[in-house]
């Protein structure tokens, strides 16, 4: 399984996450949806959104709004997704001010946000988990529940 490290310094004063992926249709998406559905849970007002570091590059790689592996594997969580699914969005570094935000990747999205956005290079927090050509989507969605989880019970303890 991917190791992650998450920060937590500026975790209290941020009330929303945005998790960044190259595409904006299975990583960021899952990160996304399963950490709304954990936060709403645990009464946090912190939500989060997604967006994509390079779409248009790679939007016609992807069939559909929304990748199966993030439909089945919330499925099996039992967390309901809106549908119709919404599209990819691509990310606006002009938004991002006061947003924590999560890159999926270090070996990918680091290269990405360095070339296309390295306005918000120091802003960005790469967590380890791999697409579906260097990961399983198995061992990927273990790692992203990881993860998310790890991030929602930091927000609790700095809540407390």
């Amino acid at each position: 399984m991917s190791s992650v490290s998450v920060s937590i310094t500026t975790m209290s004063a941020t009330s929303r996450i945005l998790f960044l992926c190259t595409a904006n249709y299975y990583r960021s998406r899952f990160s996304e949806m399963y950490f709304n559905h954990l936060a709403e849970a645990q009464g946090l007002a912190v939500r989060a959104d997604s967006a994509a570091l390079e779409m248009a590059k790679w939007r016609s790689y992807n069939p559909g709004e929304l990748s199966v592996h993030t439909i089945a594997a919330l499925g099996e969580l039992g967390i309901a997704i809106q549908q119709p699914y919404r599209e990819p969005r691509q990310f606006d570094p002009k938004r991002s001010d006061g947003v924590r935000l999560i890159a999926l990747s270090e070996t990918e999205h680091r290269p990405m946000v360095t070339r296309l956005f390295p306005e918000v290079l120091e802003q960005v927090e790469f967590w380890k988990v791999e697409d579906v050509d260097f990961e399983s989507p198995e061992q990927a969605i273990a790692s992203m529940k990881e993860s998310v989880e790890r991030c929602i019970q930091n927000y609790l303890e700095s809540s407390s």
